[in-house]
């Protein structure tokens, strides 16, 4: 089948998912609260595991903390002076190590005034809201294409087996001009998983003139023809990412080109050497603007996304994504997942792979156009979502099922979300946004694992 028949097979398929009728069984339980608002260009939020400060990454090199319901007037660290927020960069994200509590040490993400990625360690200093800028040590270093200023990727993170993990954009250009993704001697494009120490795991292998070690479980710990920094390969812009704290998956979110948005989905236990397909493939259709592909177009080789929606109806570029696990619920175990073009929020249900449309119960934490940059998740577990137009972090909350009976359950003579803006929480605390009126019940077409088999029949 032409690469057009299947682009289009696809898009019908996504057009009739958006279409699907309201749920009522949906209604009620999300809702999104103001935590805070006065950042510069929040990009996301983390934090160490246990602790309940929030850590709200600004994207002009400032890292703030959100203490009780306070924002503290000093950055815990401020490196803006290193940073260039240019084309796609800026400071990116910040990671906490499992043993954080008692090393300090933590690790920052920024593109600096060259334009190349930075991956820097630093201490916490005596006052455990501030760090030590003096305590900076270069990690790892990527020389970034001259004159491109996009695709830098974003996220950092220690997984549940305390390695570090780092995707990372394909050095920008439209098409992989440079053919990064597919290049096994390239760190671009790519997944890493570094042992970054200091206290390194047994049988971690040395890296000449590098910091970090490699695992030895790394699927290309010891080979001769991929860089052993690899864990997988073939990404275009894997902006944000995120392990479930409770399973150990990994979910990873490519922004697409032209047609496709994309979530890939890696279970707890995987041992690697994936390839996502950029840029022989944009989700599960082939890039026909990729002059020689190799592996071929289609390969088996591939892994698809478990999620994939086109770029219909406003939307550009997916923002992901956090599994909600504070609190049980009826989200909990649920994907949350939006466009920063629409501004929509998604979550997917981890049972039937349904994707429903949390925009209309979020309020104003989502369907601003624009300004939904990250989500994020601090060291409770709770789950944000960051703008940065309205310069606010919003956080996601159950919603009291009350919310949406049709009953005037306040007294106050106003009856469920929009008309009452004051409906409860699951736990009883009056939040900001709402309760939801009944999303629309979308369908992003999961993995379409049976499309794909008939296409590749068809094209044989």
């Amino acid at each position: 089948m032409h690469a057009a028949a299947r682009r289009a097979l696809l898009t019908l398929a996504l057009g009739a998912a958006f279409a699907a009728p309201d749920s009522a069984s949906a209604r009620g339980e999300a809702l999104a609260r103001l935590v805070a608002t006065g950042f510069t260009h929040p990009m996301t939020v983390s934090g160490p595991r246990g602790d309940a400060r929030a850590f709200v990454v600004e994207r002009a090199g400032r890292i703030r903390i959100v203490k009780g319901n306070t924002v503290l007037p000093t950055a815990f660290l401020d490196i803006s002076g290193l940073v260039s927020t240019t084309g796609e960069g800026g400071l990116l994200d910040v990671a906490f190590p499992p043993d954080y509590r008692t090393s300090g040490l933590f690790y920052v993400h920024y593109i600096d005034a060259s334009g190349d990625t930075r991956i820097v360690r630093y201490a916490v200093s005596t006052n455990l809201d501030v760090a030590n800028p003096a305590s900076a040590q270069l990690i790892l270093f990527i020389d970034q294409p001259a004159g491109r200023s996009n695709h830098k990727a974003g996220s950092i993170h220690f997984g549940p087996d305390g390695f570090f993990w780092f995707p990372t954009g394909d050095g920008g250009g439209s098409n992989d001009p440079d053919e990064f993704a597919q290049n096994r001697q390239s760190l671009l494009g790519k997944l890493l998983r570094l042992d970054v120490g200091p206290v390194f795991k047994s049988g971690s292998l040395p890296v000449s003139g590098a910091v970090y070690r490699i695992p030895a479980s790394n699927p290309f710990a010891t080979s001769t023809t991929t860089r052993p920094e690899i864990w997988a390969l073939g990404l275009r812009n894997p902006y944000r990412s995120s392990f479930d704290r409770s399973l150990g998956d990994l979910w990873l979110t490519d922004v697409g080109q032209d047609a496709i948005e994309e979530v890939n989905f890696v279970p707890a236990g995987s041992a690697g050497g994936l390839n996502f397909g950029w840029d022989v493939m944009e989700g599960t259709i082939c890039n026909p603007n990729d002059p020689a592909p190799a592996p071929p177009c289609n390969s088996p080789s591939f892994t698809d996304p478990i999620v994939e929606y086109d770029q219909s109806g406003g939307n550009c570029a997916i923002i992901g994504g956090q599994v909600y696990r504070n609190g049980v619920d009826a989200l909990t175990g649920h994907y949350f997942f939006g466009d920063f073009c629409t501004g929509r929020v998604y979550s997917r249900d981890p049972a039937t792979g349904l994707i429903t449309d949390r925009t209309p119960q979020l309020g104003a934490g989502a369907g601003v156009a624009n300004t939904l940059v990250g989500f994020g998740e601090d060291g409770l577990g709770r789950v944000y979502i960051t703008h940065r137009t309205s310069a606010s972090v919003f956080r996601i909350l159950p919603a009291d099922p009350a919310c949406s009976d049709g009953v005037d359950n306040d007294g106050d003579n106003l009856i469920d979300f929009p008309s009452d803006p004051n409906c409860p929480s699951a736990s009883g605390t009056t939040e900001f946004g709402g309760c939801g009126i009944g999303p629309e019940l979308v369908v992003l077409v999961p993995v379409l694992a049976a499309l794909r088999r008939r296409r590749r029949s068809a094209a044989a």
